[in-house]
């Protein structure tokens, strides 16, 4: 599959696993060429319980996307959810001591770094540390610092983390039917970019993504996450 014109995304739930293949033209818009939709096997509460099945799943998910679309699926984005799931959220602060007081973009980055020491448990592994908002000398609410003076920049991340097992279980059924993978995403983050738009962001809204094994939680305020959470309650106990 040309990485140039398309791109891939595979959803594998506790009830359904959902391949997609978009083209993207010049301006960066996408048209979706094919989709593959198959019933889940192998997976309970969004993890993987059963690789043999859930494998054969996935596979048969690209299959069909494949053919629906006419491209041969190499890679892929794959959305990560379950009852392993965390989140937190963490500060981090730095000083600008230039004589100039002048916020720049390596300042940006050295803040960042100060949130990745972030002491997260060996059976998990970070997936995504979003900037939720800056403050340049305690002036909260700032979207983008550099250029601003000032003597100190905080950040304030959404840190969501995932157990390293469930994780890498995924990781194997993936890449065990031949595809190999882009990038790990949090599935309510995947929802929130298809169905949100900037205003609710910035007003505060909830997205609740109901499946058939977890409910997926994320909250949004002042255009950035502020909370996420995986219930495993959904579907399922609706229809029993």
């Amino acid at each position: 599959m040309s990485k140039r014109n398309t791109i891939c995304a595979i959803d594998v739930g506790t009830t359904k696993v959902c391949t997609i293949v978009a083209e993207v033209n010049d301006g960066g818009l996408m048209r979706v060429a094919g989709v593959g939709l198959t019933p889940s096997a192998g997976l309970h509460k969004g993890m993987v319980v059963n690789i043999p099945e859930a494998k054969e799943s996935i596979r048969e998910s690209v299959r069909r996307a494949e053919q629906a679309s006419g491209y041969r699926i190499d890679s892929a984005y794959v959305g990560v959810t379950g009852r392993h799931i965390s989140a937190r959220n963490n500060r981090g602060v730095v000083a600008i001591t230039r004589n100039d007081r002048l916020v720049r973009p390596d300042d940006l980055k050295r803040v960042l770094e100060v949130t990745q020491t972030l002491k997260v448990p060996s059976e998990e592994r970070v997936l995504h540390m979003i900037p939720r908002g800056y403050a340049v000398d305690g002036q909260e609410g700032v979207r983008n610092p550099v250029g601003m003076h000032g003597f100190r920049l905080d950040v304030e991340t959404h840190v969501i983390t995932a157990a390293v097992s469930s994780v890498q279980n995924l990781v194997k059924c993936i890449r065990g039917v031949g595809v190999d993978i882009e990038d790990l995403v949090f599935e309510p983050l995947a929802s929130s970019e298809a169905v949100l738009t900037e205003d609710e962001k910035q007003a505060g809204i909830i997205l609740a993504d109901i499946g058939g094994g977890t409910t997926d939680i994320s909250v949004f305020r002042d255009g950035s996450i502020w909370h996420s959470a995986i219930i495993p309650v959904a579907g399922y106990q609706f229809t029993r």
